[in-house]
């Protein structure tokens, strides 16, 4: 995997924020792969299949664990990428993750974590059978 630094990952956070001028920067300067990865995420199969197809497994597994599939977290594990497995862990608000890529001085990737983990948020319905948390009444 290529190594990002904080302004290249500031970037990707963002795209995540629907930042045009952030995704034509990434595209610009050799950093398609994220912007593949943001729209991986946002359920685009082509942008999934061109991670795999370009050398970003990493990336594809990531988007994968980021919907819940446990095995792309343990791919990430045991392919020495535990900062994405962190990851996937913080952008669901987990406290022990965040204080993990924090010690580990992954904080860039923590940012993305935010991000992703604000963006979900937003994506969360509003309203009265929300409020009460009664789940589905009508299942």
């Amino acid at each position: 995997m290529k190594e990002y630094d904080l302004p290249v990952l500031l970037k990707l956070c963002a795209v995540i924020r629907d930042d045009e001028s952030a995704r034509k920067w990434l595209l610009e300067n050799d950093y398609r792969e994220l912007v593949e990865f943001w729209d991986a995420y946002e359920n685009t199969e082509r942008s999934f299949q061109w991670l795999l197809d370009n050398g970003h497994p990493e990336l594809a597994a990531l988007v994968d664990g980021l919907h819940e599939d446990e095995k792309a977290k343990a791919f990430l594990v045991k392919s020495n990428h535990r900062e994405l497995a962190a990851l996937i862990d913080a952008a669901e608000g987990n406290k022990t993750a965040v204080i993990w890529l924090l010690k580990f001085n992954h904080k860039p990737w923590l940012a993305v974590a935010r991000e992703i983990y604000l963006s979900n948020k937003k994506k969360e319905p509003k309203g009265f059978w929300n409020f009460l948390n009664l789940g589905n009444p009508f299942g």
